[in-house]
């Protein structure tokens, strides 16, 4: 059933709980959950993997779009993955009820109007926007990452059952790092190398210009 609600009418309201100081709950969004092409592509392939199916997703965190509209999950290419939806403007009817669904593997029209999370198959690092190196040590981001609106998250398939549900609640509450026990920033701490100069074509080729040098003080060549 689609619910219609006057404006005007929460105004006052909105009013008075701005008035008086009342913080508001998290404000919690439809959420989408994804594999990675990659992934999708190893489970098709049979490689072996860290990423899970949509099986495995599913019987942790059940989607709660409704299906007969938006496309139930059937087996394609050999792998459990939702279907076309079966009304062409579905997600119209979800406009007015603000039920914070959990869509597993979302239609692709779905995609850009919910938060979403991906699965990748292997662990990643990545640079932090304005870190550099100090003293050999680099702050990188390990395992996931989530962007600066708290809108889209990648996660890597090795930890995907804690990371999934750990991300999933610091996305709801507008990524607050209260409330994830996960830090994905890693301190790296580079080794300075130490070279060998004496194997090096110009350490050899000035030792042998002074050796030579050496052998003829009584007649030398110019070289």
């Amino acid at each position: 059933m689609v619910r219609y609600f006057s404006l005007s009418s929460c105004v006052p309201v909105l009013i008075v709980i701005a008035a008086i100081g009342v913080s508001l709950p998290p404000s919690f969004s439809d959420q989408g959950i994804i594999l990675s092409n990659s992934c999708k592509t190893m489970l098709k392939n049979n490689i072996t993997t860290n990423c899970p199916t949509y099986e495995q997703i599913l019987s942790v965190f059940p989607d709660t779009s409704n299906r007969r509209m938006s496309g139930d999950f059937n087996y394609i290419d050999g792998i459990l993955q939702r279907a076309e939806p079966q009304y062409e403007n579905h997600y119209d009817q979800y406009r007015y009820d603000a039920l914070n669904l959990m869509w597993i593997d979302p239609p692709g029209d779905v995609l850009d109007k919910i938060s979403l999370i991906t699965i990748a198959p292997d662990d990643f690092t990545y640079k932090i926007k304005g870190q550099v190196m100090t003293n050999n040590t680099l702050l990188v981001g390990d395992s996931r990452y989530i962007n600066t609106k708290c809108h889209d998250a990648t996660i890597s398939a090795k930890l995907w059952l804690f990371l999934l549900g750990d991300t999933i609640q610091l996305m709801n509450h507008n990524c607050d790092r209260n409330y994830t026990n996960f830090d994905e920033v890693k301190k790296r701490i580079y080794e300075k190398t130490e070279h060998d100069i004496t194997t090096s074509y110009k350490y050899k080729l000035d030792k042998w210009i002074k050796e030579t040098k050496i052998r003829c003080k009584q007649k030398c060549f110019e070289y």
